[in-house]
């Protein structure tokens, strides 16, 4: 037990430590002398107490029990640590002691609640942002969908980030934007799609989305962030000049190949008189 990196006393029925390995004690920062034969009131306080009483009762009554707590360490301050109650079962089916098992989980926790944290504030952040936002797996399944998202499905958050957004893409764009979307996808790098997709109120919007990978700790790539910002206004007039372009084209090219006849003809004339005038 003094080799094992946890920490793990035994107790008995009346809640003394008959036995506190070395991890413990140094943990503790108390000789085993002072532990043993003490209570765990003596030991740990009376509020610390308090809070696992309930759980080393269930212990007492045959019953494993796990959690974690906080523990207000003497000369550390406040410490996390993942706590387990194995009964320890007599003949007559009674528990005779608990083995305690713990482990020091502080930085763990400080690192999980700075990552609680940190996704809370980008949540907020994105929430905030007139864009549409998201983030998804691998799988293209969506794990966070932003308000703006939502309302441009008409639909509440967690419906709208199970929904398959290839419902909602115009029929002539689909084919298109799915291969494009592959595409960027396997480039690993930042890629710009543009489609017209269907909003709640039935009217297709066009949206410019920008996707890029993210990749986990180990650097393995673990899915994607996108964004998308509705451009239905300036993509409108960009096709009306493309389309206005198209036709001034189409009419110059009318108009030359006009002039290009009429020059003909105008040369077959000259040529048809310059005949007619030898003939004479």
């Amino acid at each position: 037990a003094d080799s094992l990196p946890v920490m793990m006393p035994y107790l008995v029925r009346d809640r003394r430590y008959i036995f506190v390995n070395r991890t413990l004690a140094d943990w503790l920062e108390r000789p085993r002398k002072a532990i043993l034969g003490k209570t765990m009131p003596e030991v740990i306080g009376d509020e610390a107490y308090a809070y696992r009483r309930p759980m080393i009762e269930a212990a007492f009554k045959g019953e494993q029990q796990w959690f974690i707590a906080d523990y207000n360490h003497p000369s550390r301050g406040k410490l996390t640590a993942q706590t387990q109650y194995i009964p320890q079962l007599g003949e007559d089916g009674e528990a005779v002691g608990v083995i305690v098992v713990v482990q020091d989980v502080t930085e763990q926790r400080a690192t999980e609640v700075a990552l609680r944290e940190s996704e809370e504030r980008f949540r907020r952040i994105a929430d905030s942002a007139p864009a549409m936002m998201w983030v998804t797996r691998l799988d293209r399944t969506r794990d966070f969908v932003n308000d703006a998202y939502a309302e441009f499905a008409g639909l509440p958050r967690e419906e709208a980030r199970v929904l398959d957004w290839r419902t909602r893409i115009h029929p002539d764009d689909g084919e298109r934007l799915v291969a494009e979307s592959v595409a960027g996808e396997a480039s690993l790098k930042p890629f710009t799609l543009e489609a017209r997709y269907l909003r709640h109120d039935g009217e297709w919007r066009w949206l410019r989305s920008v996707s890029q990978p993210r990749f986990g700790a180990d650097g393995e790539l673990s899915g994607f962030i996108g964004v998308a910002t509705d451009i239905t206004v300036a993509k409108e007039a960009e096709l009306s000049l493309k389309q206005q372009v198209a036709e001034r084209t189409a009419e110059l090219d009318q108009t030359q190949e006009q002039l290009r006849q009429a020059q003909k003809m105008e040369a077959l004339g000259q040529l048809t008189g310059g005949i007619a005038h030898d003939f004479n």
